[in-house]
């Protein structure tokens, strides 16, 4: 197995590392961050549902969590575990992005979101063709 993916496969370590950057940068925009913000964007690229701040800080985290809990219960095996580390940088990005659009930033959400999961999908393929 070359070097990614077997950093891939250890995904309590890739879970703890997105639930650490994802707590940290929430934290250090915390201030900066509006009160109300907006978590979902419709295919025009328009946000369609805004939700206080704490809740739009720690959701992530918390999905990221539950992902992790979930491969510990199923037993999930190797491929599987590379798929939902995939899937849990994609939610980092993600949650990137939603900071950048709730402080201003013109971020084209909804393409950017899409081009990398259909990535992360080609990826995960590969990896589970291998």
């Amino acid at each position: 197995m070359n070097p990614p993916a077997r950093f891939l496969a250890r995904q309590k370590t890739v879970a703890g590392l997105v639930v650490a950057a994802l707590l940290a940068l929430g934290i250090a925009l915390y201030g900066a961050l509006p009160d109300q913000m907006a978590i979902h964007w419709n295919a025009a690229g328009n946000a369609d549902s805004v939700v206080g701040k704490p809740i739009a800080i720690l959701t992530m985290p918390a999905v990221v969590v539950f992902m992790s809990l979930l491969f510990e219960i199923t037993d999930a095996d190797v491929g599987e575990r590379i798929v939902g580390s995939l899937a849990m940088l994609l939610l980092l990005a993600v949650q990137v992005m939603a900071f950048g659009v709730n402080l201003g930033y013109n971020v084209p959400i909804v393409p950017i979101t899409l081009a990398l999961a259909g990535g992360m999908v080609a990826v995960a393929v590969w990896f589970e063709m291998r």
